[in-house]
C-alpha cells in the first residue's frame, strides 16, 4: 500500500509538472512566471487583508465585551452602594422601633404609676368610693446603700367618710427561712435607727412610716406581716393585720 501510494504521487508530480511545461510554452517563462509571482502576491495579500480584518473585528469584539464588563462593574458598585444604603435604613429602622418599644414600656409603666397614684388619693379624698376603715395600703422595698440594708415605707390611710384621728402601734414581723429552717424577725430589731425603737403612728388622713432595717446574714425573708392596734378617742378601735410579700423594688 505505501509502495502504491508513493507510486500514484510520483505519477500527480509528473502530471503537474508536464502541465507547467506546457503552459510556459503557450504563454512563455515570462508571463508564466509574472503570473504566478502575481497570484501569490495577491493570496499574500487577501491573507494579510483577511488577517487584518479578523483582527480588527477581535479588537472591536473585546473592547465591546470591556465596555460590557466596565458597565456591569458600574452598575455592580451601584447596587452594593444601594444595598449599603439599604442595610443603614434598616438598622436605624431597627433601633428607632427598639427605641419606640422602650418609650412604649416607659409610659405604660407611668401610666400605672399614676393609676396607683390616683386610686391612692381617691381613697384619701373620695372614701365614698371605696369600704370605710382603717387601710394599711402597702409596705415597698428597695436597696439601700449598706449589704443586706433596705428602705421601707409603711402607708397607712383613713377611709371613714367623717375623719378622726387615729392614732395606735404596729408590729410588723419578717417571716422567712435561715439556714434551711423557718424563721421570724420583727422590723423594730432590725432598725438602724436605735432611736426608733416602736413603730407608733397618729393621723387624721394617711401616714407614710420610713426607715431603714439590716437583715441578719444568712436570713431570707419571704413575707411581711403588719399587724396594726388601732385607737380613737383613747379607747381601743379595732386590730387590723395584712401580709405582704417581700418584694424589693429597683431604685
Amino acid at each position: 500500500m505505501i509502495i502504491y501510494s508513493r507510486r500514484k504521487t510520483l505519477q500527480l508530480l509528473k502530471g503537474h509538472k508536464v502541465i507547467i511545461s506546457e503552459l510556459k510554452k503557450k504563454i512563455g517563462a515570462f508571463q508564466f512566471y509574472l503570473i504566478l509571482i502575481v497570484m501569490i502576491a495577491a493570496t499574500v495579500y487577501l491573507g494579510f487583508f483577511w488577517g487584518n480584518a479578523h483582527y480588527t473585528q477581535q479588537q472591536m469584539t473585546i473592547a465591546t465585551h470591556e465596555t460590557s464588563i466596565q458597565n456591569l462593574k458600574l452598575e455592580n458598585e451601584k447596587l452594593t452602594k444601594n444595598l449599603n444604603i439599604l442595610g443603614v435604613e434598616l438598622e436605624v429602622a431597627k433601633l428607632t422601633q427598639q427605641q419606640h418599644f422602650v418609650e412604649i414600656g416607659k409610659s405604660i409603666d407611668v401610666e400605672k404609676d399614676l393609676r396607683t397614684q390616683l386610686a391612692f388619693y381617691q381613697q384619701v379624698m373620695a372614701p365614698e368610693l371605696n369600704e370605710q376603715g382603717f387601710l394599711i395600703e402597702g409596705f415597698n422595698l428597695e436597696p439601700a446603700l449598706s449589704d443586706h440594708s433596705f428602705r421601707f415605707e409603711l402607708v397607712l390611710m383613713q377611709q371613714n367618710k367623717t375623719k378622726n384621728t387615729l392614732k395606735g402601734n404596729l408590729n410588723v414581723t419578717l417571716i422567712g427561712s435561715e439556714n434551711g429552717e423557718a424563721k421570724q424577725y420583727t422590723l423594730d430589731s432590725m432598725l438602724s435607727d436605735q432611736e426608733q425603737k416602736s413603730l407608733t403612728f397618729s393621723f387624721k388622713y394617711f401616714q407614710v412610716i420610713a426607715g431603714e432595717i439590716r437583715l441578719p446574714e444568712g436570713f431570707q425573708p419571704e413575707q411581711v406581716s403588719v399587724h396594726a392596734d388601732i385607737f380613737q378617742f383613747k379607747r381601743k378601735k379595732g386590730q387590723l393585720t395584712t401580709v405582704f410579700d417581700w418584694v424589693i423594688n429597683p431604685n
